[in-house]
């Protein structure tokens, strides 16, 4: 799965992945990806842009000691930057 260059914002205006599009951001295999969810081992913090950042929406996501941003358009869905990070 290639990492992708657009994310479903929906009607809401929230971010929405797929379990396969998070497990592979996170660098996880599916089934471990979904059983830590299960147990609790996964989140999401969303933050949305003010001032000079607005219009932007950063969703972070965590799973164990991975972490991994991404930056995404609000109108749009268009991942403007992705920064992984593994010092969760």
């Amino acid at each position: 799965m290639p990492v992708p260059d657009r994310v479903e914002i929906d009607e809401a205006g929230d971010v929405a992945l797929s379990a396969e599009q998070a497990a592979f951001l996170l660098g996880a295999a599916l089934e471990d990806f979904l059983a830590d969810l299960r147990a609790g081992h996964v989140y999401s913090v969303v933050e949305r842009g003010e001032g000079a950042d607005a219009g932007r929406i950063r969703l972070t996501l965590h799973r164990r000691s991975t972490r991994r941003r991404l930056v995404v358009e609000a109108g749009t869905g268009r991942v403007l930057d992705i920064d992984p990070t593994n010092d969760a």
